[in-house]
């Protein structure tokens, strides 16, 4: 299978959005979080002997399909032993440093992943992952729609006056934020307000992002680093209009608020609610699963649901 630098793979390019790629491939076998407030990544196996465009060959392997916050499709990650190839180099299965030294005899600029065990092609956006512990192979290749850049981490310290979580539990302010934190807030304010944590570079969807894990919250961030998307983890607490919406089963959420007559979105492992702008997710698709987060994003302002999705709530069509 070769992969396609800053294009995708056979059957998945980017740009395109999940539903189009679900329509193309089938249902993924499993969707899940890699994080409590990431996207879902859509997981595909490939049986031995193939693949569906008839490149496969050998055993049968993994694919990682993640989205944005939009439903396009972002980045591709294949785990050995995947037949995957670039330029007709095999990547996965052979000793890392015959891998390197012919991917630099092309000419292709190769360097350690930073952070990250493995080894990075920048300008291709494609991450050979780390060394599997039975070979001296990489296990994987993670390819993406932008070049791989130095995503160095930024460990901050809590300012003077900074407390590391607002006390007692977060409210939802409708398209606003929630608690004491506001989409459209000052990434130097949002330090001094919630304390110590982890500063990135992320993705998609910012130029910034600041997790504070003390007080289970994540933080995305513009160019002019003001808020535009914010997420509430554990171990924070959020309610809305009377409904607790963190670490419960989803059917509770669910039924809090149907009881309470809220309008509600079903989508995959998420809760939406239009009428305030947020999202309660769980880690994938069950409803006896715990919620992992709360999210809330300038981008996300109700709207009619999208195709195939099911509001419930008031118990009147919408």
């Amino acid at each position: 299978m070769e992969i396609l630098p800053r294009i995708g793979v056979p059957g998945a390019r980017f740009g395109r959005t999940r539903a189009s790629v679900r329509a193309a491939r089938g249902a993924p076998d499993s969707a899940f979080r890699r994080a409590a407030d990431a996207t879902l990544t859509d997981m595909y196996v490939t049986a031995a002997g193939g693949h569906e465009d008839g490149e496969g060959r050998g055993a049968g392997f993994f694919e990682f399909l993640e989205y944005d916050d939009t439903g396009v499709l972002h980045a591709v990650e294949v785990a050995s032993p995947a037949p995957v190839t670039l330029d007709g180099i095999v990547l996965l299965g052979r000793p890392k440093a015959e891998v390197v030294a012919e991917l630099r005899g092309l000419g292709h600029e190769v360097k350690a992943a930073g952070d990250a065990e493995g080894w990075a092609l920048p300008a291709l956006g494609v991450v050979l992952g780390g060394t599997a512990q039975d070979a001296d192979g990489f296990e994987s290749v993670r390819l993406r729609a932008t070049a791989v850049g130095d995503d160095a981490f930024e460990f901050f310290e809590p300012t003077g006056g900074s407390r590391p979580a607002a006390a007692g539990p977060a409210e939802v302010v409708a398209h606003r934020g929630i608690g004491p934190v506001r989409l459209g807030s000052a990434r130097a304010d949002m330090r001094r307000l919630l304390g110590g944590g982890i500063g990135s570079v992320p993705e998609f969807g910012g130029a910034g992002q600041d997790n504070f894990f003390e007080a289970g919250i994540v933080l995305t961030y513009d160019a002019d680093e003001t808020v535009v998307r914010l997420a509430f983890t554990r171990p924070a607490s959020v309610g809305h209009g009377g409904v607790s919406l963190l670490g419960r089963p989803m059917s509770d959420v669910r039924a809090d608020a149907l009881a309470r007559r809220m309008r509600f979105v079903e989508r995959e492992a998420e809760l939406f609610f239009p009428d305030a702008g947020f999202g309660v997710l769980t880690a994938r698709d069950a409803p006896d699963l715990p919620t992992t987060a709360v999210v809330l994003s300038a981008g996300r302002r109700g709207g009619d649901p999208a195709s195939g999705e099911h509001v419930e709530g008031t118990g009147l069509l919408w």
